[in-house]
C-alpha cells in the first residue's frame, strides 16, 4: 500500500476507531457496532475498506448462541511518522517486527528470560515491567525527534540566509538549496529541473557554477 493509500484510509474517523477498537483484540460485526454506536451497515462499510488495504483481516468462531461468527482482527502493525518544518517533509511508513535493533537486543534477551519464568504472578510482574521501560525509551524517543526537527528547521533558516548571500539569482539559490538539503540528490535532479521549468543544459550551467562558488556542493555530488 502506497503512502497516500494508508493516509486516505486513517484520514476517516470511523476507520481510525475501529482499527483503535481492534488493537485490543478481535471483534465482530454487532460487537463493534454496537461499541462504536453505528449500525452493522456502517460498520461493514469501513470493514471491507480496511480488508481490502490489508490493515486487518478475519475469521469464523463458532458461538454457543446461534451460526458461526465471524471476527475481525488487526492483520499488521505498523509505525507511521509524519513530519515537516521548515526544510523538511516526509512522510514513512514502518511495518513492525521487520527486524530487531541492537539497541533493544537487551530488552528481547529480558523478554525471553521473563517468557522461562513458571510462576504466572511473578511473570506478568515481570512483564509488565519490560512494557512500562518501553513505554518510557519511547517517550524519550518522541522527544528527542521533536527537538531534532526544530534543529533541522533552524538549521534550514540559517542556511537559506547563507544562500541569499552566495547566490545571484533565485534559480542558483533553489538549486544549491536541493544539493546541500537534499538526502537523495541524483534520483530528484530530473523532478528539480522539471519544477524550476529549466533545461538540462541550464541545470548542468549552474550546478558547475555552484561547485565552483560552494566547495561543500563539489564533495557531495
Amino acid at each position: 500500500m502506497s503512502v497516500e493509500d494508508l493516509l486516505e484510509v486513517l484520514g476517516n474517523p470511523t476507520r481510525l476507531k475501529i482499527l483503535r477498537s481492534l488493537a485490543d483484540g478481535p471483534k465482530y460485526l454487532l460487537e463493534l457496532a454496537r461499541e462504536l454506536d453505528l449500525s452493522e451497515p456502517a460498520i461493514l462499510k469501513h470493514l471491507i475498506i480496511l480488508e481490502r488495504y490489508g490493515l486487518i483481516s478475519s475469521f469464523k468462531r463458532e458461538s454457543k448462541t446461534g451460526p458461526p461468527r465471524k471476527y475481525y482482527y488487526l492483520k499488521t502493525g505498523f509505525t507511521v511518522d509524519v513530519g515537516f518544518t521548515d526544510g523538511l517533509f516526509d512522510i514513512s511508513v514502518r511495518r513492525l517486527g521487520e527486524s530487531i535493533c541492537e539497541e533493544v537486543e537487551s530488552i528481547v534477551e529480558e523478554l525471553q528470560r521473563v517468557k522461562r519464568i513458571e510462576n504466572c504472578v511473578e511473570a506478568v510482574e515481570k512483564a509488565a515491567a519490560l512494557s512500562e521501560l518501553i513505554d518510557r525509551e519511547l517517550s524519550k524517543l518522541r522527544r528527542r525527534e521533536a527537538s531534532l526537527l526544530a534543529l533541522k528547521s533552524e538549521i534550514y533558516r540559517y542556511l537559506g540566509e547563507l544562500l541569499d548571500a552566495l547566490c545571484e539569482t533565485y534559480l542558483e539559490r533553489k538549486i544549491a538549496e536541493w544539493m546541500i538539503l537534499s538526502q537523495s540528490r541524483g534520483e530528484l535532479s530530473d523532478e528539480v529541473r522539471a519544477a524550476l521549468n529549466i533545461s538540462d543544459t541550464e541545470f548542468k550551467l549552474i550546478v558547475e557554477k555552484l561547485r565552483s562558488k560552494i566547495p561543500y556542493i563539489r564533495s557531495v555530488t
